[in-house]
């Protein structure tokens, strides 16, 4: 074609057109040709070894680990592990050639529903979504639990996960005092329609509010409720990330319990936010700081979860075989109030009514102990009782007395008239 177009048979424009290139390249090819003619044009580099060339032992070595110790791992895991713990550099590509040739093109039959894309939040902390995610974590051969997990949308960043036995209240109410404590208070938590964050609507009857929903109340955070799953997408998108992650970085490090991933659950998390963690649109935190006077042990009390009890006439209620009795209140201003118990697990109870705290008398009910010594005042029914009792005691005393010395006489005039007979007897 270049001799075509050196004959002026062909055009410059033909020429380009049907070799497929431009006409600074057409000239540089004949500028080649007239160099050192048809062997001039080929490539410097045929027939030569690529410098960036894998050695076949390094190539081999990779594949048996991705047989054996990275098996089933993603590409973009495999080459995270081979570079930190092989120290071998590979590109996901090569990773993805690999698994092609080895097992074949992988079918994707279905096609996923499309769902439309929401914006980011601008602020950090503005809304948090939440979500339990219920996985075999720690093997095949391991019961499943759950992992509950706290993710910013507007950095895709995790700010609080834990592992527990099942998505329980408690679980989401500890996370929540982590997040607080670490944060600040967020303005929305954004969730699914689980009865743990919203109790199903009873017909007339009194909406009942959740431990979840008390705990934002009292916070001051919105608690929103997703419609469907795609909504919360971040969250969602994070549980099926770390299913595929986190359960083999467990089997690496020989993590096999909640208790051992909680202790290192935080270098995950960091890990995490590390890799894909992205800088918000605005860089304002929306978190509002605590309020003067909460602190550490308000934030405890609120997101523990409370039971509510009925004051009697007596300002006592029953409590798991305990029977409490208020003290230092108004029996008329309490009688028929609804009162909350908090109870820390740990032996610790409060009793607060109207977000205050009121002080009470504990007793088992067999009443073999109590929390406080009981105090006897003038008032009291027992201080009554022992003063009637030493009363009739002393009444008792004087009488008895007084029959004695009665008796005393008799005695003492009857001996009297015996002499007297017996010295009439006698003639004396």
């Amino acid at each position: 074609m270049l001799r075509q177009y050196e004959l002026r048979l062909i055009t410059q424009g033909t020429a380009c057109q049907i070799l497929g290139i431009s006409p600074a390249t057409l000239f540089r090819y004949l500028s080649k040709l007239s160099e050192g003619g048809v062997a001039r044009l080929r490539h410097g580099n045929t027939g030569k070894k690529p410098y960036n060339r894998m050695e076949e032992s390094q190539r081999m070595q990779i594949i048996r680990l991705m047989g054996t110790k990275y098996r089933d791992f993603q590409p973009a895991l495999v080459c995270k592990y081979l570079f930190r713990d092989e120290g071998i550099s590979v590109s996901e590509e090569f990773i993805r050639r690999i698994i092609k040739s080895n097992e074949g093109e992988r079918a994707n039959n279905g096609l996923e529903e499309h769902h439309p894309l929401r914006r980011r939040r601008n602020r950090f902390g503005e809304l948090i979504q939440i979500d339990g995610s219920p996985h075999r974590w720690f093997g095949e051969d391991k019961d499943p639990c759950s992992l509950l997990t706290f993710i910013d949308d507007a950095s895709g960043k995790i700010t609080a996960a834990g592992f527990f036995p099942t998505e329980t209240t408690e679980g989401y109410l500890h996370l929540i005092q982590e997040h607080v404590l670490h944060y600040g208070i967020p303005l929305a938590f954004y969730s699914d329609r689980h009865s743990i964050f919203a109790a199903s609507p009873r017909e007339n009857r009194q909406p009942i509010v959740t431990q979840f929903q008390r705990v934002c109340s009292l916070l001051g955070i919105e608690s929103i409720l997703a419609l469907t799953p795609q909504a919360k997408g971040r969250v969602e998108r994070l549980n099926q990330t770390l299913q595929g992650r986190w359960p083999k970085e467990f089997k690496l490090r020989g993590i096999g319990d909640i208790t051992t991933a909680n202790q290192h659950i935080k270098e995950f998390i960091n890990e995490f936010n590390e890799e894909f963690g992205v800088k918000p649109f605005n860089t304002e935190d929306a978190h509002i700081p605590l309020p003067k006077g909460l602190g550490a042990r308000g934030v405890r009390r609120i997101c523990t979860p409370w039971e509510t009890r009925v004051l009697s006439k007596q300002l006592t209620f029953g409590y798991k075989n305990l029977i409490i009795q208020i003290q230092g209140a108004s029996r008329y201003k309490l009688q028929g109030k609804e009162i909350q118990i908090v109870d820390y697990g740990d032996g610790e109870l409060e009793v607060v009514y109207e977000e205050k705290l009121l002080p009470f008398k504990v007793t088992t009910r067999d009443q073999v102990a109590t929390f406080e010594p009981y105090e006897e005042t003038p008032k009291t029914i027992d201080h009554r009782l022992d003063e009637i009792s030493r009363r009739e005691l002393d009444r008792r005393a004087y009488w008895i007395n007084k029959r004695l010395e009665k008796a005393r006489k008799a005695l003492d005039l009857k001996e009297e008239m015996l002499r007297a007979a017996e010295e009439v007897s006698t003639g004396k």
